[in-house]
């Protein structure tokens, strides 16, 4: 009786230190700020699904600025409507200035702002931005910073956290939107840039979210069997001790 009194906690402690253990070795919060797809062959011009996510559960999403990397430049930008939301797309010189399809450019995207809408927790807006001409190969990174309603402001610069990227011509190329299941959305001005629809919102709960669930219910579950090992313990000593008889001598 007495190993199994022992047995018992070691076992409830190994189980709160996987549990432990497997919290640390959780993966940390995704990207906020995605590009759909995020490879395409090079070239030409494209439209991509810029998505904003609110992983927050206590404030809105306001505001998102994109940085666009100094190379390769990028002189046409066009960002689709989007309810609530106002795009600004801010141009620097380029200097010595470069001839694209027998025209001059003088001026290149600088950076792209989206604001005065809101995302609400656990939720995300997508923005469609057609741009080009793009480089046949190479990547562009851009720096994101992404406003909150509470002041809170997050930087996805790729020193700290993940920025988002596209990568431009040979290798895996991403999912298109019928192979995912979605219906593609045609090009406003350039029929021939494949566009790609992404749902503007899901409440469907993200990957922490149901890692956080499954070690609270192993924490649950360690305690529960901790108390009631405890409360056989505390089991009145008088139960286990055998009955005296007295024997007298009339």
């Amino acid at each position: 009786m007495a190993h199994h009194r022992k047995a018992l906690p070691r076992t409830l402690s190994a189980l709160l230190t996987a549990v432990f253990g497997v919290l640390a070795l959780s993966p940390p919060a995704a990207a906020q700020v995605s590009i759909v797809p995020d490879r395409v062959d090079g070239g030409g011009t494209h439209t991509f699904a810029f998505r904003l996510a609110n992983e927050r559960t206590d404030t809105k999403s306001t505001r998102l600025e994109l940085v666009f990397p100094q190379t390769p430049p990028v002189a046409y930008v066009k960002v689709d409507p989007a309810p609530g939301w106002t795009a600004t797309v801010r141009s620097r010189p380029l200097n010595p200035p470069i001839e694209v399809g027998g025209t001059l450019v003088r001026e290149v995207a600088a950076a792209l702002v989206v604001e005065g809408g809101a995302v609400a927790p656990r939720q995300f807006e997508q923005f469609l931005v057609t741009m080009g001409p793009l480089p046949a190969d190479g990547r562009l990174l851009f720096e994101a910073t992404q406003t909150f309603a509470n002041g809170l402001v997050a930087h996805w610069n790729q020193k700290t956290s993940p920025a988002p990227a596209i990568t431009f011509g040979a290798g895996p190329v991403a999912p298109t939107a019928e192979a995912a299941g979605q219906q593609p959305v045609q090009a406003t001005d350039d029929a021939s840039a494949p566009v790609y629809q992404v749902p503007r919102s899901t409440g469907g709960p993200p990957f922490a979210v149901l890692w956080g669930a499954f070690g609270l219910a192993l924490v649950v579950i360690a305690v529960t069997g901790y108390r009631a090992h405890r409360r056989r313990l505390r089991a009145p000593a008088a139960e286990s001790e055998p009955e005296r008889t007295e024997v007298g001598v009339e």
